[in-house]
């Protein structure tokens, strides 16, 4: 048996994955926990990406990009 987790950003997804998961013939489970915890090392990491960020350092991506993408890891 094989196990495949899936971290499902937009909620409006997960009705489409299950029906093609069920026609498959698959079973699963739903976990609707949406708590994530950051280990010491990506919290630092988060920190100084932010830092760079207000210092000009990085243009990568707009920070509250990033910020919505934290928020969705805990809410």
């Amino acid at each position: 048996m094989t196990t495949l987790t899936v971290n499902i950003q937009n909620e409006k997804d997960l009705p489409v994955l299950q029906e093609i998961l069920d026609r498959f013939g698959l079973t699963y489970a739903v976990d609707t926990n949406k708590e994530y915890v950051f280990s010491e090392a990506e919290i630092e990491s988060l920190v100084k990406t932010k830092q760079d960020f207000i210092d000009g350092k990085t243009t990568a991506r707009d920070w509250n990009d990033i910020d919505e993408d934290l928020n969705r890891a805990y809410n």
